[in-house]
């Protein structure tokens, strides 16, 4: 119950929850955004805070994210962003994610 056939899903729901207050502009060469990791991991922040089972869009959204980060620098650049957003999530539970 609670989890994705996707076996990082635990730390992409991390990034995800990090990421639901992530409007801050990074400014590097990656060609991801923040705000693309944000849009995709919203439907995981739920999970992350209440429980439950995980939305198959957080799935789909994990999923899209790791195909979208082809270099060190977009990987770099998601967890950044995962990790920002999810320290601005109240209620977060990381033994969850």
């Amino acid at each position: 119950m609670g989890r994705c056939a996707n076996p990082k899903m635990k730390q992409l729901l991390v990034s995800t929850l990090l990421v639901m207050a992530m409007a801050i502009p990074h400014h590097v060469n990656a060609a991801i955004t923040c705000e693309e990791v944000t849009y995709y991991l919203i439907p995981c922040i739920g999970y992350g805070v209440f429980g439950g089972t995980v939305d198959p869009t957080c799935c789909t959204g994990i999923k899209t994210l790791d195909a979208a980060a082809k270099t060190t620098e977009d990987r770099r650049k998601k967890c950044n962003c995962v990790k920002e957003g999810a320290a601005r999530i109240p209620g977060l539970n990381y033994d969850r994610v």
